[in-house]
């Protein structure tokens, strides 16, 4: 563990997010504790092995402090959601507009927006060269990709509701639809995104190019 922490401290914005990240799972760890909640414990536990997976990955093949930053932020919005509570309601179950879309939607789209672009950063210089010049047959796989990497959070949640008895707080069927549809929203949004910025259409460079000559 140590020969991974070591080179990824010593620039300064990994040594902040690294901060950040341990100083909040801490937290949270501790909040779980005095609550006697098994089943944030229990997340709190996953997330330390995704955080050492991280750590490793970037170890080999050097992440951008720009997917390093959102995949802590991640973590933080996943613990945030389950121990903040907003009256009688877990932040989890709060509506940004009333019976459409709330937090867990909000957290479940984002997770697979930046892990989308997190796996095209992994992926992209070891893809042949006919791959990246069919860039809509590898959004389709980047997002089939992402979708199976959701599959496994529910699962996980699955598990939680199996130990732990939390069907309430899991939530039942529909919601795991709900769950699966932003996921598939987050990573299509995000090979869209990845389209505009990596792969510049010929519209995009008119407009650069126009922005560029009154600048």
């Amino acid at each position: 563990m140590k020969r991974f922490i070591t080179p990824f401290i010593l620039e300064k914005e990994n040594y902040l997010i690294l901060t950040f990240t341990v100083v909040y799972v801490a937290a949270f760890t501790f909040n779980g504790l005095l609550q006697q909640n098994l089943e944030f414990l229990y997340y709190t536990f996953l997330l330390g092995i995704l955080i050492y997976t991280v750590l490793y990955i970037h170890h080999q093949l050097h992440l951008a402090s720009f997917i390093l930053m959102n995949l802590s932020i991640l973590g933080f919005l996943h613990l945030l959601g389950g121990n903040l509570y907003l009256g009688e309601s877990r932040l989890y179950d709060w509506y940004f507009i009333e019976g459409i879309f709330r937090y867990d939607n909000f957290v479940h789209a984002y997770s697979t927006f930046i892990g989308t672009i997190t796996m095209y950063s992994l992926l992209i210089n070891f893809v042949t060269d006919p791959l990246k010049k069919r860039y809509p047959v590898f959004a389709v796989l980047l997002v089939l990709m992402a979708i199976g990497m959701g599959t496994i959070v529910e699962l996980v949640e699955f598990l939680a509701v199996i130990i732990f008895g939390v069907e309430e707080e899991v939530g039942g069927y529909f919601n795991n639809a709900l769950d699966l549809f932003f996921n598939t929203l987050g990573a299509t949004l995000a090979t869209i995104i990845i389209f505009f910025y990596q792969y510049r259409p010929k519209f995009v460079q008119r407009i650069d190019g126009k922005i560029g000559k009154t600048n």
